[in-house]
């Protein structure tokens, strides 16, 4: 909630496909659904606004909140030529406020970001008995999947979107923002890229937009400068501020999750610390260049000469909890499943020797001591898992133990 109105929305539903199916299913919460909720209302954009500040009101009406979810789910369905979601005055990054104004622009992240949403919505219909609309949106999951492998596809990466006037973004084609991080990282989160796309993306993204020294991950590259197409107000920021080619943590976080999600092990902690603030401190040099606390998040980096590794507008909320979220889920791989099951899955470096982990269930007494053991130097794979001395059901990457509720400790 700390970008503006628009993204509210998307950050709100950010929870959707990657934690409510799994919390709210399993802990018998369903109720929340369908708890009523009022409507607000307020008017329309006029011919030529792009945006508007005013006080809305209330629009009369209560549903639950399901509805509340289908509708803003349904409003998202529209497609531009090329089958892919409307831009509108601003997707993820309302910094390209002026992409899709006329109506007419595409947004490729969007289509990624709503097959999630997609998927992950799809049960609470079918629980409903709301077996049309859930037909209607796994429908629409695969004509999005399709096009964003078509449309979205530039050649070794996907790119960002379209122009209203059907001038692509993020390509190849591009003398200024040639490729965005957002969208690599989000094709692989998603499900939708294959196996080959998912090498080549990750590969552009790696070479394109990681910085090793002094250590950032860049939104996009190059920065809008002279571009004579106008994003919107990204363009204002100077080259290398902010969403403008600077590192914006709140993605980059996600590009870790991607790696490790490819199962990327060595790169995807390595990148992880490149975000960390704690590592862009630790001399006086480091100290002077990266200007910013040590002890919290910071929004953004800084990607152009002459502030290369400045860290700006820190205490940064969004950024830090997706931070501890991709270091607990991502990288250790601890995370529950449907309420009901503990998953160990790490993405950790062959050089680990392991680690340990307490890890309490919320509102219980039960504990789990989590110890992971890496003697061989490989951690492509899991050979053994016990919890309270017997075995527990194993894939090649994922320890799966069944959670107890019994105020005691258990050791994994």
């Amino acid at each position: 909630h700390d970008r503006g109105i628009r993204t509210r929305f998307a950050d709100d539903l950010l929870w959707l496909p990657l934690l409510t199916a799994d919390y709210i299913s399993a802990s018998g919460d369903e109720k929340i659904l369908s708890e009523m909720i009022p409507y607000l209302t307020a008017r329309k954009l006029q011919p030529g606004e792009d945006e508007v500040f005013l006080r809305p009101t209330a629009a009369g009406e209560t549903t639950d909140l399901y509805e509340h979810c289908c509708r803003a789910i349904d409003r998202s369905l529209a497609v531009g030529e090329h089958g892919l979601p409307l831009f509108g005055t601003g997707d993820w990054n309302d910094g390209m406020n002026r992409v899709g104004r006329e109506g007419r622009g595409e947004s490729v992240w969007m289509g990624f970001f709503l097959v999630m949403v997609l998927a992950g919505f799809e049960p609470f219909c079918r629980q409903r008995g709301d077996e049309d609309r859930a037909a209607r949106y796994a429908a629409h999951r695969a004509s999005l999947a399709t096009a964003l492998n078509d449309a979205g596809w530039d050649g070794t990466w996907y790119r960002r979107g379209y122009y209203d006037d059907g001038a692509p973004l993020g390509s190849h084609q591009n003398s200024e923002y040639r490729i965005d991080a957002l969208a690599q990282a989000w094709s692989v989160l998603s499900g939708v890229a294959p196996a080959e796309r998912i090498d080549q993306a990750l590969a552009a993204l790696e070479k394109n937009l990681v910085v090793q020294d002094p250590g950032l991950i860049k939104l996009l590259a190059p920065p809008f400068v002279d571009t004579p197409h106008d994003p919107g107000y990204i363009k204002g920021y100077v080259a290398g501020v902010r969403e403008n080619g600077g590192q914006y943590t709140h993605a980059a976080l996600w590009v870790v999750r991607a790696m490790a999600q490819a199962r990327r092990r060595d790169k995807a902690a390595r990148f992880l610390d490149l975000l960390n603030p704690i590592l862009h401190t630790t001399t006086p040099a480091q100290v002077a260049l990266y200007q910013a606390e040590p002890y919290v998040v910071a929004a953004d980096v800084y990607g152009a000469a002459p502030h290369v590794g400045r860290g700006g507008w820190t205490w940064y909320t969004g950024s830090s909890g997706w931070m501890h979220r991709v270091a607990v889920e991502s990288i250790l791989g601890i995370r529950l499943e449907a309420g009901r099951t503990l998953v160990v899955e790490p993405c950790i470096p062959d050089q680990w020797p392991g680690f340990e982990v307490t890890w309490k269930i919320p509102g219980s007494g039960t504990t789990y001591e989590i110890q992971v053991k890496n003697p061989d130097g490989c951690s492509a794979a899991i050979t053994q898992a016990t919890a309270d001395g017997v075995a527990v059901t194993i894939t090649t990457t994922a320890a799966r133990i069944p959670l107890c509720r019994d105020n005691k400790v258990h050791r994994v």
